[in-house]
């Protein structure tokens, strides 16, 4: 037998084989049945439909078409399913939806046309709770995303001939939180802020003035660091750690001041501004581990720290003890998504925007001692990679 007639027998034997196992030939597929049973439920920005499934061999999947502001979409769940998920709905409107049984062969049945009603979409109820207030250098915005929607939220401002622009886009699916915009004046100045979802569904702007309170941020090229006793300031290693790392103006990498192993929690380490300043606020950058757990020596485990004490101090005492130093304010290192792995929005929050965090207490001091009662992986050595301070100097020493 030639290697031709070879292929013809081939292809016929696999044909008969396809027949056998009930899979249908395009000649032989005809349209499912239509679902039955269709029940609605409501949710934010869609529904879910469930049904009861023909009992047809040839049925692959069920479709679902709807359109939305006159885009025509469709969501396709298999026949393991007996339920459909539409969602990206910007508004509380009914839409009508067709649901189709299609079998292997792309065969569609008769529609089935059902009515939905869509809870208010998650990017709505997220601006509706949105407030703004004024804050060190900006403006600080309080949000709630209960659904944990993956929003972007943009913050206008003007220019100086008072055209609006986008000054800043703040991605997240928390469930709640607040960020700042700031680099302002202490002037009056109009701000708005806008909601958009991963549909491209935008909320209303909403818009304040608002003054900015003043600070100014310090300069590093004034810190020093100072070794007392009971403080633990020796670095992990080598000199590639050392207390110094905290003001080089060096983040989003592995550079960072790192601790000795089993020197025990908690610790401290005292640094001399330089300057007598009221602060404001400072920013904790985090040291840069791997993406998802791929380096255990990073963000949010090991040695970052996850809560702490900051004092201040004019005068400290030279053997190390505490009665010379004033808590200016206790802090806890939130982790943004709150999940078990790291995920682009924590990396970017704690390790390249920073964790902002304001003092409470505004007294005018030049000495600060970071005292590190918790880390999040529970080790005995510590871990950070820049600290950023603003405030107002009063008096500068060097």
């Amino acid at each position: 037998m030639n290697k031709y007639y070879s292929m013809i027998f081939l292809f016929i034997l696999l044909s008969c084989q396809d027949i056998e196992r009930g899979i249908p030939t395009n000649e032989d597929d005809i349209a499912p049945s239509p679902v039955t049973d269709v029940q609605v439920t409501d949710i934010a920005g869609g529904a879910t439909i469930s049904y009861v499934l023909p009992q047809n061999e040839n049925l692959l999947y069920v479709m679902a078409e709807y359109t939305v502001r006159g885009i025509a979409l469709e969501k396709k769940s298999s026949y393991y399913s007996n339920n459909i998920t539409v969602e990206g709905f910007p508004d509380t409107n009914p839409y009508d939806i067709k649901l189709y049984s299609v079998s292997r062969g792309g065969t569609k049945s008769d529609p089935v046309t059902i009515t939905i009603n869509p809870l208010t979409p998650p990017v709505i109820a997220a601006f509706n709770s949105i407030s703004m207030n004024p804050t060190f250098g900006g403006v600080k915005i309080n949000f709630e995303n209960e659904s944990e929607a993956n929003l972007k939220m943009i913050v206008l401002t003007t220019d100086s001939l008072g055209d609006l622009y986008s000054e800043q886009t703040y991605y997240t699916k928390r469930k709640t939180g607040d960020f700042s915009v700031r680099g302002f004046d202490a002037k009056e100045r109009l701000f708005g802020i806008y909601a958009q979802d991963r549909w491209n569904n935008y909320s209303d702007t909403l818009f304040t003035k608002l003054t900015p309170w003043y600070e100014e941020k310090l300069n590093k090229s004034h810190f020093k660091a100072v070794e007392l006793p009971t403080d633990t300031y020796e670095p992990h290693a080598s000199d590639t750690y050392t207390l110094e790392r905290l003001w080089d103006d060096v983040w989003g990498t592995d550079a960072c001041f790192h601790t000795k192993p089993n020197t025990g929690i908690p610790q401290w380490f005292t640094i001399d501004l330089g300057v007598e300043a009221r602060l404001s606020r400072f920013k904790l950058y985090h040291r840069k581990g791997g993406n998802n757990g791929a380096n255990s020596d990073g963000q949010y485990s090991a040695g970052a720290p996850k809560i702490l004490e900051v004092y201040g101090s004019n005068a400290p005492d030279s053997q190390g003890g505490w009665e010379s130093w004033d808590l200016l304010g206790s802090f806890q290192s939130v982790k943004p998504s709150g999940s078990a792995t790291w995920t682009d929005e924590d990396i970017q929050y704690a390790c390249v925007d920073g964790e902002d965090f304001e003092f409470p207490v505004s007294t005018p001091v030049r000495y600060l001692r970071f005292k590190i009662l918790k880390n999040w992986g529970g080790v005995s050595y510590i871990y950070m990679a820049e600290l950023t301070f603003w405030g107002e100097v009063l008096e500068t020493y060097n």
